[in-house]
């Protein structure tokens, strides 16, 4: 009854977040303007059953056997590539050092010890050993065209007898309260919109750093997604407080654009999508599915591929709005768009016009885990996030080289713009003040139980969330630990440091009062970032039956599996071993250093010069062995003569499934290959047995063999990646 006279109050009170903030230079959507003072009320109602199967797979991400990733070989490889950067680490997180289902491995909570035929893993989506889903890559697990819709807003009661809704987000199933996709069908739209995006953004404590970066972009008048905030009733039970979202689909295309049932909107989720013809000709995907030629994409790819200056793509790619929001992604530490994971954008080319890149999930961004982009397994790393300098930021990319590295003064002049206009604590901190208390009474009842314990929208109980206390101070100044493991920034701490880091590092004329060391802030001690005490990034571990090898003081997370993890370096016990289950490929190991080896962070890449004597120790030579499987070859069993239902299939083969022994098992037959000539020898490093690509670089395609812990040449005869 309390929760119900709470919300009731919340339709009477108003607290204006407009301003002149975001301006005129961007035209957005009526249902934007108009939730800019109002929250907005959105009311789904659907079939009971299917409710009930909303919330049971929006829990998919508990324990089960991972899906193996959706495009990902089996990981789980013995110790991995030395500690998943979050930050200061000890050991391994999948793929990238150790252990999580999926990336490799077996932690509690997070794909846990397998328990067939329970749901996916949770990187996983699309290998699905019976009955799973996985988490990051089977976005619309749940969907339905059963629903309606009733939105209440600017005094008006909206009604829609047709609406699309499915649960959305590709990681948002990780936390407690899930995200949801919605689509108007037929000849109706909501101000405007008919599909757009409700979002806990529960990764970050303060529910306003996605609607910070849409009023950036807005502000500067860029392509760009808007953002403003709903309350949220599914069949009259309130879900909570979410934020409102675009989708860019076509039908926001056909009303930014003008450009109906567009043929030009490439969507680029997957990672590593780098703007190459290897990587993103079929990375990227057409988001109208009547497509077939796609012959314009891979002419873009093809000249950015051969691309030496702007000059060379300036008449098709629009250098100057791509270099904004590259500016962008560096001021605000974003990890999770092209300049680090390569992904979530789109790329597009509106009638007669220059092709446009475009960024959306902003959940991650201003200091969010902004550990996650410093560099998988690198040793040493400045943990000071703020003051990397831009090629510190980037991972290496071919057009980052050529339109910034080699010559950055076209990109330097559009930074110290971005900055003066925008990203500075003048015009940032006033935004964020008048936005929190806006949304103070929403957060306020999102953390609020009700009279069985539980939160709105909380639909993965077991998950994490954070507190009001939490919510206050990351706002503000203080940093915190995440949910996940990692840190969050202050959310104005980290544009002040940043703020501070270029204006000296650009020699830009900046507002003095904050360059002031003595500016004044508060910092709330009880809720303040505690580094948990572990090491440093690991290294390899060999093959065991135990925990990670970590060291000094702290305890490792429980769990272990057949693999040990990675080392720790500094003061604190690795994550226990990789799991027993493979998982996504991940980014595979730390590349051994090709000239000396620095303690600062530039860019891993594979060798190109003569072994490097700080390379992982090789083992003894073993005696040639005769494999029955591939999966032998990286350490698994193979499945027995009757055992020949395949669940994943990946460059190794297929895959089976033991369930008496809970491990994954190889179906396909080994067979020697016949060895090209070996182009990698020539740089000191043997053709690869197996074709799971790790790192390319101008030599060639990257793999490495864990059983002598080296770096190996792909063949010709692997397809191509």
């Amino acid at each position: 009854m309390f929760k119900k006279i709470l919300v009731s109050l919340l339709a009477v009170y108003s607290v204006s977040a407009k301003s002149d903030f975001i301006g005129s230079k961007k035209e957005r959507a009526k249902l934007f303007k108009l939730t800019d003072n109002e929250v907005a009320v959105f009311r789904i109602t659907l079939p009971e059953e299917e409710f009930t199967q909303l919330k049971s797979e929006a829990q998919m991400s508990m324990p089960g056997p991972p899906g193996g990733g959706a495009g990902g070989p089996p990981g789980g490889r013995p110790g991995g590539g030395g500690g998943f950067n979050m930050p200061d680490l000890g050991g391994n997180m999948p793929d990238f050092g150790g252990n999580m289902p999926d990336f490799g491995g077996n932690m509690p909570d997070f794909g846990g010890d397998g328990k067939p035929p329970g749901g996916g893993g949770m990187f996983g989506g699309e290998g699905k050993p019976p009955g799973g889903g996985g988490m990051f890559g089977d976005e619309d697990s749940f969907k339905t065209k059963n629903a309606t819709l009733s939105v209440e807003l600017n005094g008006k009661t909206k009604d829609f007898d047709s609406l699309t809704l499915s649960l959305g987000g590709s990681s948002s199933r990780m936390f407690g309260k899930q995200g949801y996709n919605l689509k108007i069908r037929g000849k109706k739209d909501l101000y405007g919109r008919t599909q757009f995006r409700l979002r806990p953004d529960a990764r970050e404590a303060t529910y306003l750093r996605s609607k910070l970066v849409c009023d950036m972009h807005n502000r500067l008048g860029l392509p760009s997604i808007s953002a403003n905030y709903a309350t949220l009733y599914i069949n009259d039970e309130y879900m909570g407080f979410y934020i409102l979202m675009d989708s860019i689909k076509l039908p926001w295309i056909e009303a930014e654009f003008d450009d109906k049932d567009s043929t030009s909107l490439y969507q680029c989720k997957n990672m590593n999508n780098n703007l190459t013809v290897k990587t993103s000709s079929n990375g990227c995907v057409n988001e109208n599915e009547e497509v077939t030629d796609n012959s314009e994409w891979i002419e873009l790819l093809t000249r950015l591929d051969a691309a030496e200056s702007a000059e060379d793509i300036e008449d098709i790619f629009d250098v100057d709005q791509f270099l904004t929001e590259i500016a962008y992604e560096y001021l605000a530490g974003s990890w999770d768009h092209y300049l680090n994971f390569g992904h979530n954008f789109y790329m597009y080319k509106p009638k007669n016009d220059k092709w446009k890149f475009l960024l959306y999930d902003f959940d991650g961004e201003i200091g969010q885990d902004v550990s996650l982009a410093s560099g998988f397994g690198k040793q040493n790393v400045n943990t000071d996030y703020p003051s990397y300098s831009f090629a510190e930021w980037t991972k290496q990319r071919h057009l980052i080289d050529i339109l910034i590295l080699k010559d950055s003064t076209r990109f330097d002049n559009i930074l110290r713009n971005f900055v003066t206009e925008v990203f500075n604590p003048a015009t940032l901190f006033p935004r964020i003040d008048e936005l929190k208390e806006f949304i103070r009474p929403y957060v306020e009842l999102d953390k609020i139980p009700d009279e069985n314990g539980k939160y709105p929208g909380r639909l993965n109980e077991g998950a994490s969330d954070y507190s009001l206390a939490q919510w206050e101070a990351n706002s503000e100044f203080t940093s915190i630990n995440t949910t996940q493991g990692s840190k969050a920034y202050g959310l104005k701490y980290w544009i002040l440091a940043k703020y501070r880091y270029v204006c000296k590092a650009y020699e830009m004329e900046c507002d003095a009062k904050y360059l002031d060391e003595n500016f004044e802030y508060s910092i709330d001690k009880e809720v303040e970032y505690v580094d948990r005490g572990f090491g440093g990034f690991g290294g390899f571990g060999g093959q065991g039956q135990g925990q990670g090898q970590g060291q000094g003081q702290g305890q490792g997370f429980p769990g272990g599996g057949q693999f040990p993890g990675g080392q720790g370096q500094g003061q604190g016990q690795g994550f226990p071993g990789g799991g027993q289950f493979p998982g996504g490929q991940g980014q595979g190991p730390v590349a051994p250093p090709t000239t000396t080896p620095s303690t600062t962070t530039q860019p891993i890449t594979p060798p190109t010069t003569t072994p490097s004597t700080t390379q992982p120790p090789t083992e003894e030579p073993e005696q040639p062995q005769t494999y029955k499987c591939w999966a032998e070859f990286i350490g698994y069993q193979c499945c027995s003569a009757e055992n020949t239902d395949v669940y994943l299939h990946d460059s190794n083969g297929d895959w089976g499934y033991d369930f008496d022994t809970n491990e994954w098992c190889g179906i396909t037959p080994y067979t020697e290959k016949t060895n090209d000539e070996c182009w990698s020898e020539e740089l000191g490093y043997p053709c690869c047995k197996d074709c799971t690509v790790y790192e390319t670089d101008e030599s060639g395609e990257w793999g490495y063999d864990f059983k002598n812990m080296q770096w190996c040449g792909i063949q010709s005869y692997c397809p191509l990646n």
